[in-house]
């Protein structure tokens, strides 16, 4: 696609405040974070967590769904609830160590 641009996953210094482009093709994927917190906590079937960074995620393709998601340094994505639009949750389970093949 000619008019994509990349995006970021995530920051590498996130500021409360802060928005980015995850993905960047008009009419396919313009979907944005903005960092709410870098003190949050959450509960999974993993484990409790504190001082998660959170971000807000929407998509200007679909805007009536808000997404939080929570991640833990050293560990990465934790939990993702849909706080706006429908009552999806997705969270940790586990941590597999190891290479991969």
């Amino acid at each position: 696609m000619n008019d994509a641009d990349p995006g970021v996953i995530m920051e590498a210094n996130p500021r409360v405040g802060d928005r980015y482009y995850q993905e960047f093709a008009p009419k396919v994927a313009v979907d944005q974070a903005k960092v709410i917190s870098l003190n949050g906590s959450a509960t999974v079937v993993y484990g409790s967590f504190d001082n998660l960074l959170v971000t807000k995620e929407t998509s200007q393709l679909d805007p009536a769904v808000v997404e939080n998601k929570y991640y833990a340094s050293g560990v990465g994505f934790i939990l993702a609830e849909t706080v706006k639009g429908g009552d999806e949750r997705t969270e940790l389970v586990s941590i597999t160590s190891g290479s991969c093949p």
